[in-house]
């Protein structure tokens, strides 16, 4: 059953901040624990949850890429420092 004459009702913002959350842990794991995996995960988390318009996705996307790059950077002075190459 159809109702054509319904007014217009927009959807309510959205105030889930799951995604963002999530993507924020991750970059933050990622400074210690394998940067690749965490922080593209983080990412991407970032990235979606700023499509669903999520308040602190542009802070889950700088923590996680700071993470990535950051926790490379510790990984290959401890690489350089563990083996003396």
């Amino acid at each position: 059953m159809s109702y054509p004459n319904q007014p217009y009702q927009p959807q309510p913002p959205n105030t889930s901040n799951t995604l963002s959350v999530v993507g924020i842990v991750l970059g933050c794991v990622a400074f210690f624990f394998c940067p690749p995996l965490f922080g593209i995960a983080g990412i991407v988390c970032g990235v979606i949850a700023n499509s669903k318009g999520e308040r602190l996705a542009k802070t889950a996307i700088g923590v996680s890429v700071a993470g990535l790059v950051l926790g490379m950077i510790l990984g290959f002075f401890l690489f350089r420092s563990v083996y003396g190459a």
